[in-house]
């Protein structure tokens, strides 16, 4: 798509000037469009205004430099070019709920809410059709039960948990499948929690290897996301850097439910996936 390589350019431009005084036109120029189409293009290929990406871009990259350096608040406020100790500080607030001086001093990172660098690959993905627009809903209480780890690598190990659990649950069928992801306080430190599992219900039996977690009722907002389990940060930086922050909802708990249905291959190959985001 001849439009997402162009926006792509701009977005490289930001990047790259990210901590000099660049202008809206600046980028629409890097996109080699007029103003005005510019703004228009962008606005639907990336979901926020190039204004709104700029701004965002810009605080996720201090909020990192406030936990990650030694730097002070102010000059980190003008490296990125802020007019004002005061004008960065309320801008702050907007986006995080809390001043930097509170930030720096609880000084961890909750990475689900930084501006994420955009790719073609992000464009791609939330530009591909309409599955990423959500639906609120109501979730009963279930149980479910699995295999369960603290993750700190990422995809490895939440594979090797699938590859454990299909082990532990051979000859059973129908069993419906669930990912559910845990964030603990100051997860960004530790790692987070991963549950490979089925629901209870679904067992023949209660299988002593395995754990059991009890979900209360929900109220979710409930996207649907195709692609391989792998490409499944795309959605969820979609999720909690563009529609949370837009939609005004708040996340009611610190987790993540993955639903496969009877298939859990499905979590390795291109299929389609409901993920839930408990909101309050």
């Amino acid at each position: 798509m001849s439009q997402i390589a162009s926006i792509c350019r701009a977005l490289d431009f930001v990047e790259a000037h990210l901590k000099e005084e660049i202008t809206v036109a600046d980028m629409a120029d890097a996109a080699g469009y007029s103003l005005y189409h510019f703004c228009r293009m962008f606005n639907s290929l990336v979901h926020h205004t190039p204004y709104d990406y700029l701004m965002r871009r810009r605080l996720s990259e201090s909020a990192r430099d406030l936990v990650e350096s030694d730097k002070r608040i102010i000059d980190i406020a003008f490296d990125y070019r802020f007019n004002s100790p005061e004008t960065y500080s309320r801008a702050f607030k907007r986006m995080f709920g809390t001043q930097p001086s509170q930030w720096k001093e609880l000084g961890w990172l909750d990475e689900r809410f930084l501006m994420s660098r955009l790719t073609r690959e992000h464009l791609e993905h939330v530009n591909a059709g309409e599955y990423l627009r959500p639906v609120l809903e109501g979730r009963d209480a279930f149980r479910a039960a699995g295999v369960m780890t603290l993750v700190e690598d990422g995809g490895e190990t939440i594979s090797r948990l699938w590859e454990i659990l299909a082990r532990e649950l051979e000859g059973i069928e129908g069993a419906e499948y669930y990912g559910i992801t845990w964030y603990p306080v100051s997860w960004e430190k530790s790692g987070f929690f991963y549950m490979a599992g089925v629901e209870v219900t679904a067992m023949d039996s209660a299988n002593p290897a395995l754990v059991v977690k009890a979900i209360p009722p929900l109220k979710c907002a409930r996207f649907i996301h195709r692609g391989s389990r792998g490409d499944l940060q795309l959605t969820l930086d979609y999720i909690y850097q563009t529609w949370l922050p837009k939609s005004g909802e708040r996340l009611a708990y610190p987790l993540e439910i993955e639903y496969y249905g009877q298939d859990m291959s499905a979590a390795w190959r291109d299929a389609e996936l409901e993920v839930y985001i408990p909101i309050e």
